[in-house]
C-alpha cells in the first residue's frame, strides 16, 4: 500500500512513498501535458531526477482529472534514450548520421556566425526559420516570431499540416474559429471529419456525457470507426467529396425556408439570403443547383439521408457542427470550410446556447511583444479582422497573402520552393521534420540539399536533422517553463503555468535557446535577460497575469468567462462588422466570394481515364490516439498500442484479392509506391484504401500530391489519391 503525505510547498508538494524499508521521496510537481495541442493540466512524480509517474489533476473542469495515453506516457517521453541530449556538429557527409559532440557556447556561435554572415550578403529573407507543430503555440511561437523579427525575416513551415486552413476560413466569414461545443446544452452533434478520441481527448465524456442526457450524436467520416461506432447516426463520404455534402444541406435548409431570418438579416451581409438562394440554385459559375441528388453523386451518401440531416440541424435550436483534419490536405479545403461557416450561419447556431461557441483564445498580449517593428517599422496593432496578431502584408516570395495574414506563418510551398531556388542560406528547423511530413519527401530532400547551412533544434535525430549540420537539442514539455493557453479543445479561456520537472542531459527549450541564439546574434537589446520569465511577464503584461501569479496558481487561471451571444454587444470581427455569407475579403482578392463545387485533384470523377490504371481512393489521416502526427513512435508504451502502420482494406475487396490480415502490400500511385502490411476491416468501402499517416517506414507522402495547392491556403492534396494495391 502506499501512503502520501503531502506537504505543499508553492505548487510543489513533497510525497514521502511508504512501503518499503527505506523511504523514498518524491516530489509531485504541477505543469501541464504536452503531448499534443489539448494541453491538459497533469501531476509529475519526480525522484531523483527521473519522471516516474504522471496523473491527471483531479476535478479539472476540462479533463476531469484524467490523462490520455500520450499523458500517461510522460515518464518514457522524459527519458527516451533516443533522444538527442548535448549539441552536435555534422562530421561525415550529409545524410551520413556522422555528428561529433561540442559545447551550447560553439553551437550557438557557430550557428550565430551563419546567421550574421548569411543576412550581410544575402539579406535577411536568406534566413529561414521553419516552425513545426512539436515545439508548440502560444508564448512558445511568440518566442520564435521575437526572434525571426530580430533577424528581419518570417516565421515559415507550419501551414500545410494542420488546422489552418480552417482558421482563416473561419477568420474570413466570422472573425475567428468556434472554440468549443456547448455539450452541457448541446442537443445535437455533428462531428465532420473529426475523430476526438485522436485530437482532442478530453472532449470525449463530455460527448458521451451529452448523450446519456439524450443529445444526439451524428458522425460523418470515411471510416466508420472510433466515435463513428458511438454514433445515433453515421454517415459514410468519399474521402474530398464533403464540400458536395455542405453544399445540398444549404441547399435544404435555404429552398425549404428553414433559415433563421432574424439572425440573417440583422449580422450578415446576405440579408434575405438573395445571393447565397440565386448560388446554391445555379447561378454561379458552375452552372449547377448544389442539390441532395447531385451531391450524393459525389460523396456517396444517400440524398434522403443529406435531405434529413439539413432538416434536424436547422430545425434543431442547440446544435453544434465540429469539423477536424479529416476535411484539411484537400484544394478544396477553404472553400469546405467556408461552406461549413455558412450551415452554421444561415442556421443561427453561432455563440448561443447549445451552439458553437466563441472563446476568448488567448489572455491579453503586448501586440509589440514579437518585435513586428523590425520587419515593419510603421506597424500598428491588429485591427478588428485579424486573428493572430499578424500585420497586413504579405511577405517576400509569398504568393499566398491571405494564408499569411490569417496565421503569420510563410506557407510550407513557398518556404521550400526558395529553398529549392537557392535563395535561402540558412534555415533552422525547430519542431519540424518536413522530410516525413510534407508530400514527396525526395522532392523536400532536393530542396534542402541547395541550403548552404542546416540548424535543427529538436529533441531528436530527426530526418530532417540528417540532412543538415547542426543539431541543438530541445527540451521535451517535461522541461520547461512556459505559460500555456493554446488548447485544441478549448471549451473555457484558462492560462495554465507549464512548469519544469527534470533535467535530461544538456537539453534546453526552444525558448530559452531563442534567447541566447538572439544573444549570441548581437541582439541583446532584444533579449536583456536570459530568464525566461521576464519574458513571460512582458508578453502577458496588458492581461495583468504575472509568472508569480501562475505560480501561485498551478491549476491554471481563467482569463474570461462564457457569454452567450457576444455579437449582440459587439459584432462580429470581420469586414463590416457582420457574419460574411459572402467573403469580401475573397471577393476582394479575386476568389469566389461564395463556395462552389471543386473536385479533389485525383479522384474518379476528377481523372477518369488515370482512375482506369489507379482504381482505388487512397487517403491518409491520424494514425491512432497515442500519436500526433508523426511524433512519440519511439515511445515503448505507445509503440505497444500501435506497433507498426497498417493499411486499410474492405474485407470483400480483400476476400476478393486472396488478402488476409498481415499480409504484405504494395500500394502504388501514379508517383510512388509503399510497402506496408495489409488490415483487413468492412469499415471503409471496397475502392477505399486507407494509409495511415506519420509512420517513416511506411510514409503515406511517398503517394500524396505536392504540385496542385489551394491558392488560398497553400494546402496540397496531399491526403488523398488514385492508387493501386498488390498483394507481395
Amino acid at each position: 500500500m502506499r501512503a502520501f503525505m503531502y506537504e505543499k510547498e508553492g505548487n510543489r508538494m513533497s510525497d514521502t512513498v511508504q512501503g518499503s524499508a527505506v523511504g523514498m521521496e518524491v516530489e509531485t510537481i504541477a505543469t501541464v501535458c504536452g503531448g499534443c495541442h489539448n494541453t491538459c493540466p497533469m501531476f509529475v512524480d519526480v525522484r531523483d531526477n527521473h519522471v516516474v509517474f504522471a496523473h491527471g489533476v483531479p476535478g479539472n473542469k476540462r479533463t476531469n482529472g484524467a490523462l490520455c495515453s500520450k499523458g500517461l506516457a510522460a515518464p518514457q517521453i522524459a527519458h527516451d534514450p533516443r533522444r538527442v541530449v548535448y549539441p552536435m556538429r555534422r562530421v561525415g557527409e550529409r545524410g551520413s548520421g556522422e555528428f561529433e559532440r561540442i559545447s551550447w557556447d560553439e553551437a550557438l556561435d557557430e550557428l550565430a556566425v551563419h546567421i550574421n554572415e548569411a543576412v550581410a550578403l544575402c539579406g535577411p529573407t536568406s534566413v529561414s526559420i521553419c516552425r513545426g507543430q512539436a515545439c508548440g503555440w502560444g508564448f512558445s511561437y511568440d518566442m520564435t516570431q521575437r526572434f525571426a523579427h530580430c533577424v528581419g525575416t518570417e516565421v515559415g513551415m507550419g501551414a500545410s499540416e494542420c488546422f489552418v486552413p480552417r482558421a482563416i476560413a473561419e477568420g474570413m466569414t466570422y472573425g475567428g474559429m468556434p472554440s468549443f461545443v456547448d455539450y452541457p446544452n448541446v442537443d445535437l452533434m455533428i462531428f465532420w471529419g473529426k475523430q476526438p478520441a485522436f485530437s482532442c481527448a478530453p472532449a470525449i465524456k463530455k460527448i458521451y456525457d451529452a448523450q446519456e442526457r439524450g443529445a444526439k450524436l451524428v458522425v460523418i467520416d470515411p471510416l466508420h470507426f472510433h466515435l463513428g461506432a458511438h454514433a445515433d447516426t453515421f454517415i459514410q463520404v468519399e474521402p474530398g467529396s464533403d464540400l458536395a455534402m455542405m453544399l445540398a444541406m444549404i441547399h435544404v435548409i435555404v429552398n425549404e425556408g428553414l433559415w433563421d431570418r432574424d439572425f440573417v438579416d440583422e449580422y450578415t451581409n446576405d440579408p434575405g439570403l438573395a445571393k447565397l438562394t440565386a448560388h446554391i440554385n445555379g447561378d454561379n459559375k458552375l452552372g449547377i443547383a448544389y442539390t441532395p441528388q447531385w451531391a450524393a453523386e459525389i460523396c456517396g451518401a444517400p440524398a434522403d439521408a443529406i435531405t434529413a440531416l439539413a432538416r434536424e440541424y436547422a430545425t434543431t435550436p442547440r446544435a453544434s457542427i465540429t469539423s477536424g483534419h479529416g476535411l484539411e490536405g484537400r484544394v478544396n479545403v477553404t472553400q469546405t470550410t467556408r461552406a461549413l461557416c455558412i450551415l452554421r450561419t444561415i442556421t443561427g447556431h453561432l455563440d448561443r446556447e447549445g451552439c458553437d461557441l466563441f472563446t476568448q483564445k488567448s489572455p491579453a498580449r503586448n501586440p509589440e511583444f514579437t518585435l513586428i517593428d523590425h520587419v515593419l517599422p510603421d506597424f500598428e496593432p491588429a485591427g478588428p479582422t485579424m486573428m493572430f496578431h499578424v500585420p497586413p502584408y504579405n511577405p517576400e516570395d509569398s504568393r499566398f497573402p491571405l494564408l499569411f495574414n490569417g496565421q503569420g506563418l510563410l506557407p510550407t510551398p513557398d518556404v521550400l520552393r526558395t529553398m529549392a531556388e537557392g535563395k535561402i542560406k540558412v534555415a533552422i528547423f525547430q519542431g519540424a521534420n518536413p522530410v516525413v511530413t510534407q508530400p514527396q519527401p525526395d522532392v523536400t530532400m532536393a530542396a534542402l540539399a541547395k541550403v548552404d547551412y542546416i540548424a535543427t533544434i529538436d529533441p531528436y535525430l530527426s530526418e530532417t536533422a540528417q540532412c543538415g549540420d547542426l543539431v541543438l537539442p530541445a527540451a521535451t514539455y517535461l522541461e520547461r517553463i512556459e505559460p500555456e493557453w493554446f488548447k485544441s479543445d478549448s471549451w473555457f479561456p484558462e492560462i495554465t503555468l507549464r512548469q519544469k520537472t527534470v533535467q535530461v542531459g544538456e537539453a534546453k527549450p526552444d525558448t530559452q535557446i531563442m534567447i541566447e541564439l538572439g544573444r549570441a546574434c548581437g541582439f541583446v537589446e532584444e533579449f536583456p535577460s536570459e530568464d525566461i520569465t521576464w519574458y513571460i511577464d512582458e508578453c502577458l503584461k496588458p492581461s495583468g497575469i504575472t509568472y508569480e501569479q501562475l505560480l501561485a496558481h498551478p491549476h491554471g487561471l481563467e482569463y474570461g468567462n462564457i457569454e452567450y451571444e457576444k455579437f449582440a454587444k459587439v459584432g462580429f470581427r470581420a469586414p463590416g462588422g457582420k457574419v460574411n455569407i459572402v467573403s469580401e475579403v475573397l471577393l476582394e482578392n479575386g476568389f469566389d466570394g461564395l463556395p462552389n463545387w471543386e473536385d479533389s485533384s485525383e479522384s474518379p470523377r476528377s481523372k477518369p481515364e488515370l482512375a482506369e490504371k489507379y482504381p482505388y481512393v487512397v487517403f491518409t489521416g491520424r494514425s491512432g490516439p497515442m500519436y500526433v502526427h508523426e511524433q512519440r513512435r519511439t515511445i515503448p508504451w505507445l509503440r505497444e498500442m500501435q506497433p507498426e502502420a497498417r493499411a486499410m482494406v474492405n474485407s470483400d475487396r480483400a476476400a476478393a484479392l486472396g488478402i488476409e490480415d498481415g499480409d504484405w502490400l504494395r500500394v502504388s500511385s501514379p508517383r510512388g509506391s509503399i510497402t506496408i502490411k495489409a488490415e483487413v476491416t468492412p469499415i471503409l468501402k471496397e475502392d477505399w484504401i486507407y494509409v495511415p499517416g506519420g509512420w517513416v517506414d511506411a510514409n503515406y507522402n511517398y503517394l500524396g500530391i505536392d504540385d496542385d495547392l489551394d491558392p488560398i491556403s497553400s494546402q496540397a492534396n496531399y491526403t488523398m489519391c488514385l492508387g493501386t494495391i498488390e498483394k507481395l
